[in-house]
Order: C-alpha cells, then structure tokens, then sequence
C-alpha cells in the first residue's frame, strides 16, 4: 500500500492539472513545449528561479544588512528549528516553495510560527527588514500563488520574500454550544471536518468532500471562496475573523493591524480588564488550552456576541436558484470583510464558521443521460426548484471523463474508496511531495506511469449497472440528498421519479446506492477526476491544459472551442462541474507538439465573450490570472505597500504597486 498510495496522492496532487507554458521549447528553439498537468516548480515565464537565498541573479540588487540578518531575527522569534533555508533544493524546504500545481522559486526563508502572537512578530520584522510576505496554509494552492515566483517573475528584487507558513496553527474549538467553530489560520478542513463529528455527532463542517485528503486549511478556502461541492452550503466565507493588515504612518514605520471581527464574548479587547492582554494574546492562551484534548463543556465557554454577523454563506440558497444571467459565484467577488477571496493580501490569523445539522437518511443517486439539453433540464427542473430542497450535491462529469477516469485512475479510485480522505491519506501527501523530490530522472512522472501501468489490473470502481449506463450514455451526475426537515428529501426525490417517468429510458436512466460501499465507490470515481487526466496524459504520452470557469445561472451551455481561431481538435474534453452552481473544470488533452497556451487562450475567450462567463471560478487568480479592475483596486486598499503576496492577480510587484 506505501507505494501505491504514494503514487495516488502524487497522481491526485500534481494531477489538478496545470495550465499551458507559454509556447516556447525548452530548447530554445521555439518549438511548443510538451506541457503536462503537473507539480513541477515553475515561474511563468522562460527562466529559472535562483538556487539558493543569498544568491541572486544578476539583476538582484545585493541583500541589506537587515536583510541578511532577517533569519537570525525571524529565529530568535519563533526558534531556529522553525527557521528554513529558502533554496528549492533544500529536503526540508521544497514542500514549500513549490506549487502543487505550478509555480516556485527561491525566497530568503521560510518561517512557521507557533503562535499568533509570534505570527504577527514575524510579520512586523519582515516588512522592517523590506521584505514581502508570502502567508501559505497547506501549499495545495493550484494557481501558484502560495509560493515565491521565481526571480523572473519577481520585478521588484531588491525585496526577496519570505515565505510564512501558517500550518502549525491548527487549533480548533466550538463555540455557542457547536453551533459554530473558531479555527486558527493552519486548521486542515479534513481535521476540522473529523473534530466537529466528534464533538457534536449531528453536525458537520462546511468542507466534507472534493480535497479532503490534501486537508487544505480553512483559512484558504475563505481567501479563495472554494467549496465547490457544497450546494446546500455555498462556498467558504465568513465575515467573523481576526486579520493582520500591513500600512506605514506619516513618519515612515511600518505599521501592522490586527482586525479582529471574531466576535467572541471574552476574546475581544474591549471586554478584558487592566494587564489581561490583548485579543490576540487572549486567544493565544485559550487555543493552546484546547489543542491537547477538548471536553463538551467547553463548548460553551465562549460564547458568540454578534450573532448576527455571517459565518458562511447564508443567502447562497436562494441565489444559486436565481434563474438569472449572472455567476452565483466566482473568485473575483469583492463582497464581505477584507478576508474574503484575499489571496494573500491580509494575514488570516483565525475565523469563525458555523457548522451544519447532518441530513437524516440521505440517498445518493447515479443519474445518466443521453444528451447534455437533457442534464440542463434535470438541473432546472429537480436541483434547482426551490432553495429550501437544495440537494447536498451535485456532481457532473461528460463521457471523456467517465473514459479517462476507468481507464487510468482504478488503482487511485480504489485506494480512496478503501482509505477514505482521512490522515493515512494525508500522510501519504507528504509521501508525494518526497517522491518528487528523489533526484532521478523522470521522478516527477513515475507515479502516474506506475498508475496507469496497474489500471488494468484493478476492478472497476462503480458498480457493474452504473459502469454499464456510463458506457451507454454521454452525461452523468453524482447526486446526494437528503432529509432536512418539513419533507426536502421526498420532494427531490419525486421530482427525480417524475423527471424520469417524463423523459423515458432512452434520455435518462437513475440508480440509487444500495450500500455505504457503492455510495463510496461514486464519490471515488468523481473526485479522482483531476488526477487521473495527468495520469491518463502521461501514460498516453499526451499535453494537457486546465482550465476552471463560472457560467451564468441560467446557462450551461459548453463553450465553444476557438471560435474564429484556427486550433486543432483536443484529443480528450473533460468537463466536470459542481453542477448546481454552474462551477466547471475543463481538462484538454493535446497531441505532442501542438500550442497548447493558444488553445488555452481561446477558450478562455469563448468562456467570456460568448457565454458570459468569469474565470477562475474557485482556484483563486494566483499567478495565472488577471483579476478584474474592481478586485485589483480592492486588494490595493487592504495591503497599500503591496507586502503581502505581491505580483497575484496581475497586480505589479513593486513596492506601493509602482510602475
């Protein structure tokens, strides 16, 4: 099991697949480069980021007194063992300074701070020294916005970054009897996932499926409004949280300050007496109370003030049911506190989010169809009849998924379905991460050769009635739904029963999970999807682009490819979305030596202009992006210096976004 799942997490990481290079041979030459979807460190540009700190290309403007000595200082902090080298070629250092998708280069260090106190410290000495912050959670950031860019892509060198790795900070506690949760920045949603069914057996968190096993941290999912899967619950957001913003006064310090919209009776800095401490140091000492165990009579020891202010998206609902042309959703929202879909530019030091009762008796369903008009109706008529019957979720995948995914990710699917996206799997990421690190050539495709060689070797993942619908028809969903109270569960259910009846055996054919095995098996199969187009090119010696957009509420129709531009046919179109909010994942497979960036472009054109769409949807801008007008401008107001992860979004990386 050590390899294979080795090989699964290095196939399921490195395979949300990347974007396109842009099209110039690794040779100089000019010729399109062979791009894969993988984990490679990357900038995105035709260069090579420096080796080591300290070694700067010739461009660099040499390190200031401050600036060689920002390690020692960061060290006396938070202690030297958290105190890393920033070379890519350092063992101890690599996890963070590669992108899980693309992306890296060198920084001057990496911290990772114990607490939040020493948090802000490392912060504030930081900037003093004239050097950018890069916060990072879990690094399995798809954009390339959690790691350094590389010394070609940085345009302000004489400010080197430091790397601040909030992941140690995992506390986590209930609040208001479970009804809500105060999670610091480096909480993992699978951890917090686990916690909150053992605390409170009714309820859960807001992340439950999709990259789970990865445990993304909380933090992240709020800077970049993820959460996909969870139609009922809309994506990661809270307005209750405590910040670290980063200005300079009239007389030229900088300034660091913590905004904190907790809201929590007893953490706030109003209510403490005289020598009590500040809201930060208060939550420092109640979050290393609770690390070490948890009893339910804490539950209430801190209880909520400000109820009324959102801890998750609460009008998602009825939006997402709008038959409107506008995204319910998109990476580009500039609504609620400054800690939403920040990327970087505030430091997430802790939020609150509410948790969710458990659906009584849920039922998941396997739903095909013939024609991709007759799936829009299905997610018309059924999913999206009213906001208070919302499915739990809803799942699509076309035909070239279904085939990529059996032909390629058996071994991958199987393992999930066996392990579940728990700490084994969490444990194996890391195993990935040292796989591709191992200094021979062609470590960083062994895993997904590995997988593909096995595939045939490995039972099918859905059943043998499923597998036989997915083969027959050319659009499937993965639906879960469930009792809510006043009937929500017989209502979609009838629904469902009368959509089929309606349209025949021909159009639509639906199965229901007999047991937790089968119900494991079609979660499997749908979330191996990113992975197993990497493992699929790889093994078929194939490029491969992704690309993840939002179409409006009342559409879903599939972008044309290239309208007007003259490109060749992909040889796979994977098309897999969180089908109830319109969130789409497109996966495009390509012959060797075709321009894979120019394909990459146009479609996303045809996403904007004809189908009146916004990209990216959920992976955040990162390196990969433009951000729009309004969101750049909104960013500029939270981080004036542009200390805070510089250069994402389009945005310059000079100091006060300088031309």
């Amino acid at each position: 099991m050590g390899l294979a799942g080795a090989c699964l997490t290095a196939g399921y990481a490195a395979g949300f697949a990347a974007a396109a290079t842009p099209p110039t041979g690794s040779d100089g030459s000019g010729a399109p480069a062979h791009v894969l979807p993988d984990g490679l460190p990357r900038s995105c540009c035709s260069c090579e980021a420096p080796a080591s700190a300290g070694a700067p290309s010739a461009t660099a403007k040499p390190l200031t007194e401050m600036q060689r000595s920002l390690p020692s200082e960061l060290a006396s902090i938070v202690g030297s063992a958290n105190v890393l080298p920033g070379s890519v070629e350092s063992s101890a250092s690599g996890q963070y300074l590669r992108g899980a998708r693309l992306g890296g280069g060198s920084a001057l260090a990496v911290v990772r701070p114990q607490s939040l106190q020493q948090a802000v410290q490392c912060l504030q000495v930081i900037v003093d020294a004239d050097c950018t912050v890069i916060p990072q959670g879990a690094n399995t950031g798809l954009t390339g916005g959690s790691v350094p860019r590389g010394d070609c892509d940085m345009e302000d060198p004489a400010r080197p970054a430091v790397v601040l790795s909030m992941r140690s900070l995992d506390a986590a506690f209930p609040i208001d009897g479970g009804d809500r949760v105060v999670c610091l920045a480096g909480t993992g949603i699978a951890d917090l996932s686990r916690k909150v069914s053992e605390w409170f057996p009714g309820r859960e968190s807001h992340s439950v499926l999709g990259s789970m096993f990865l445990n993304p941290t909380v933090a992240a999912g709020v800077a970049f409004g993820s959460g996909g899967t969870q139609l009922r619950k809309g994506p990661a957001m809270t307005n209750r949280a405590m910040y670290a913003k980063v200005d300079r006064d009239k007389w030229g310090a900088n300034v660091i300050t913590v905004v904190n919209t907790l809201g929590i009776d007893g953490i706030e800095d109003s209510d403490f007496l005289p020598g009590k401490g500040s809201a930060i140091e208060q939550l420092d000492v109640y979050a290393r109370d609770v690390k070490g165990g948890y009893s339910r009579a804490m539950a209430n020891s801190s209880d909520s003030r400000h109820g009324t202010a959102s801890a998750s998206a609460g009008e998602y609902s009825s939006k997402v049911c709008q038959n409107e042309d506008s995204v319910s959703r998109s990476n580009a929202d500039t609504a609620g506190e400054d800690c939403n879909r920040s990327e970087g530019k505030v430091l997430i030091l802790a939020t609150v989010h509410d948790t969710f009762p458990k659906a009584e008796r849920p039922r998941t369903f396997w739903v095909s169809f013939a024609d991709f008009d007759t799936a829009l109706a299905f997610r018309r008529e059924v999913c999206l009849d009213n906001p208070a019957d919302l499915p739990i979720s809803v799942e699509y995948m076309d035909r070239d998924s279904f085939d990529v995914i059996d032909t390629s990710s058996r071994v991958s699917a199987n393992l999930i379905k066996i392990l579940g996206a728990g700490a084994i799997l969490g444990k194996l990421w890391q195993a990935k991460l040292w796989i591709e690190s191992l200094p021979f050539d062609g470590a960083p495709l062994f895993c997904d050769k590995v997988l593909y060689a096995l595939n045939g070797f490995a039972p099918a993942i859905l059943p043998s009635r499923m597998m036989e619908a997915g083969r027959a028809m050319d659009h499937h969903v993965a639906m879960t739904v469930g009792e809510f109270g006043g009937g929500t569960l017989d209502r979609v259910v009838d629904r469902m029963e009368v959509f089929v009846e309606q349209r025949g055996v021909d159009k639509v054919r639906m199965f229901e999970c007999q047991s937790r095995s089968e119900e494991a098996s079609l979660m499997a199969f749908r979330f191996i999807a990113a992975p197993a187009f990497r493992t699929w090119c790889v093994g078929n010696g194939k490029q491969g682009v992704s690309i993840d957009y939002a179409l409006p509420k009342n559409g879903g129709k599939i972008p044309a490819l290239g309208e007007g531009i003259s490109q060749p046919k992909p040889v796979k179109r994977m098309r897999y979305s969180h089908f109830g909010c319109n969130v789409v994942h497109e996966d495009l497979a390509y012959d060797a030596g075709v321009d894979v960036h120019t394909a990459k472009m146009a479609l996303k054109k045809s996403v904007e202009n004809e189908c009146n769409g916004k990209l990216p949807a959920e992976h955040g801008h990162g390196t990969e992006y433009h951000a729009p007008e309004e969101t750049q401008k909104r960013w500029m107001r939270m981080d004036p210096l542009n200390a805070l992860n510089p250069g994402i979004g389009g945005l310059s990386s000079k100091y006060k976004y300088k031309d």
